[in-house]
């Protein structure tokens, strides 16, 4: 028979990931073990006075009375992760982005969690960086909270990195500095697409901060999903809704 969560379990886990701490650091500063930790956010068990006012020390006073946020929470665990391992490595934002080879752009949005889902590539030259992993667990929520059913995984890179340009087919989305979408697009090779954007007059921070994109193979597909983004948007895409630089497929 499945366990129900408690609620002091769900701010516990919640707590958790708002401070990046995986299971194991927890039960190390608090001095239980791992399963402790997994039975409290169960709701297998509960923890005591004494371990309740150890945990608000280490998470944070009002840490009991959180509760779960879904993507919001997903993405700010990441956020939390990496600044918590930039200032354990006792490196700037310049810094980590020197050593790991991103822009230094990419690590500001993901420490203000406007970028949700880093690509793959970015989050291992990250954890090389600092030494330090991001938790597979954290992981797996992060991709869940990115995932649109149907469509697929939304990862999010710097569009002014030509580095970290994604190769593969899909549709794209270019962010301004206020986070609003304002340009939906779809190609074969989005790198390629985006190399076609570059010498455009729009074609610039604040307009274009960041982006994501999902990987979509079949063309069709591509086109459809484009056409409903772009409808779903509407005025806040304020770069293409009026057909400007309309996609031509590769």
């Amino acid at each position: 028979m499945k366990s129900k969560t408690s609620g002091i379990g769900d701010a516990i886990r919640a707590a958790r990931k708002q401070n990046a701490l995986s299971q194991k650091e927890l039960a190390t500063k608090l001095g239980v073990t791992q399963a402790t930790i997994s039975n409290w956010e169960v709701g297998k068990a509960e923890p005591d006075a004494e371990q309740r006012e150890k945990l608000q020390t280490i998470l944070g006073a009002d840490a009991l009375s959180q509760k779960v946020t879904g993507q919001q929470d997903a993405s700010s665990v990441l956020a939390a992760w990496l600044s918590k391992a930039r200032q354990e490595a006792r490196m700037t934002v310049a810094q980590v982005a020197e050593k790991a080879n991103v822009s230094v752009p990419t690590l500001y949005n993901i420490e203000a969690g406007r970028a949700q889902n880093p690509r793959r590539r970015t989050m291992e030259l990250l954890e090389k960086a600092l030494g330090k992993k991001f938790e597979q667990e954290f992981q797996e929520e992060v991709r869940k909270a990115s995932t649109i059913e149907g469509i697929g995984e939304f990862q999010d890179f710097d569009p002014h990195d030509e580095t970290d340009w994604p190769s593969e087919a899909g549709i794209y989305v270019f962010y301004d500095i206020s986070d609003r979408p304002v340009y939906v697009g779809m190609s074969g090779s989005i790198s390629g697409r985006i190399r076609e954007h570059n010498d455009r007059f729009w074609f610039k921070r604040p307009i274009v901060e960041r982006a994501s994109y999902v990987p979509v193979k079949d063309k069709k597909l591509r086109k459809q999903i484009e056409t409903i983004l772009i409808k779903f948007l509407k005025s806040n895409a304020i770069i293409n809704k009026q057909g400007v630089e309309r996609e031509k497929e590769e």
